[in-house]
C-alpha cells in the first residue's frame, strides 16, 4: 500500500472515529437526569397525586399533577436538564400557591427505564400526556384553561408541544434559542451547530408554528443561557409575544422575582 494509501485510510478512520464520537455523545452525554424515586409528598407537594401515562410508544410513564381551584387554568410544564424531577417540579410551587393546576410528565430514560432520552421522544410524549390528561385527572380542562410551560431544556418540549396543540398561551422560563448553541458553549469552542444533526433542541425554529399568545422570561444575569440568546428567541416568535426581562434575575431564580404573578397577568390579559 503506498503512502497515498495509507494517508486516505488513516483520514477516513479519522473521520468515522469522529462521526462516531459525536454520534456517542448526542446518545450519552447531552441528558443528565438524576434518577430519584420520591414521591409529591417527599418535597412538600401535598396538593399533587402521581399518576402514569401511557407514552407515545406504550411505555408507562409518571407524572405529577396538582388539579386548579375553580377555573384557573392548569400549567402544562416541561423542566431543565441536569436535574431531578421532584424538585423540579417544587421550583413550580408559587403557581400552585396561587390556585394553579400543574402538572408535569417525567421524561423517558430519566430514571433509567421507558426507554432513552431524546428530543423526538419528548416532543411525542408530551403530546400523549396532553391528550390523556383529562383522563388522569378526572376533569375536563378546556384548551382556553391550559397554559404549556418550558424552563430551560423543557422550552423545546413546550414549543413542539404548542406547535401541534391548542392552548392559551405558551410560557418559555431561561430558554436558549438551539441547543447546539448551549453545547458550543459548554464545549469551549467546538462547533456543535455544525456537528451535531440529532438532538438540536432548536426552539427558534419551531417558534414559528406556535399560533397563541408566547410570553418568554429571562433573567440578565442569567450565566448558562445569554441573554441574547433570549433575544435571539423573541426576534424569531411570531406576535402576539411579551419579553420580559428581570434585571436581577439567574438561570433558576424567575419565580423568585415574581414570575408566578406575571404569568396569571399575562393569563387574564389574554382570557379578559
Amino acid at each position: 500500500m503506498s503512502i497515498f494509501q495509507i494517508a486516505v485510510v488513516f483520514a477516513i478512520a479519522l473521520l468515522c472515529a469522529g462521526i462516531g464520537g459525536i454520534a456517542l455523545f448526542q446518545n450519552t452525554a447531552i441528558y443528565r437526569f438524576s434518577a430519584e424515586p420520591g414521591t409529591p409528598a417527599d418535597y412538600g407537594l401535598t396538593e399533587m397525586k402521581e399518576v402514569a401515562f401511557t407514552g407515545s410508544d406504550g411505555a408507562p410513564l409518571r407524572a405529577w399533577i396538582a388539579m386548579p381551584e375553580g377555573d384557573a387554568p392548569m400549567v402544562i410544564s416541561f423542566y431543565g436538564n441536569f436535574t431531578q424531577f421532584g424538585p423540579s417540579v417544587q421550583h413550580l410551587t408559587p403557581l400552585i400557591q396561587l390556585g394553579y393546576g400543574v402538572a408535569v410528565m417525567e421524561y423517558r430514560g430519566a430514571n433509567g427505564d421507558a426507554g432513552s432520552a431524546g428530543e423526538i421522544g419528548f416532543a411525542q410524549d408530551a403530546r400523549a400526556f396532553y391528550d390523556q390528561l383529562d383522563r388522569l385527572t378526572g376533569a375536563h380542562v378546556p384548551a382556553d384553561r391550559r397554559i404549556i410551560h418550558g424552563f430551560s431544556l423543557g422550552s423545546s418540549i413546550a414549543t413542539h408541544l404548542a406547535a401541534t396543540r391548542d392552548a392559551s398561551a405558551l410560557v418559555l422560563e431561561s430558554s436558549f434559542d438551539s441547543l447546539c448553541r448551549f453545547q458550543t458553549r459548554r464545549l469551549r469552542g467546538i462547533p456543535m451547530c455544525w456537528l451535531m444533526w440529532r438532538e438540536r433542541h432548536d426552539v427558534r425554529d419551531q417558534i414559528g408554528k406556535v399560533d397563541m399568545p408566547i410570553l418568554i422570561a429571562h433573567g440578565a444575569k442569567d450565566t448558562s443561557i445569554p441573554l441574547p440568546w433570549a433575544q435571539a428567541l423573541v426576534d424569531a416568535a411570531p406576535d402576539p409575544k411579551t419579553f420580559k426581562i428581570y434585571e436581577q434575575g439567574t438561570h433558576t431564580t424567575l419565580f423568585d422575582l415574581g414570575l408566578a404573578d406575571d404569568i396569571a397577568r399575562f393569563y387574564a390579559d389574554q382570557s379578559g
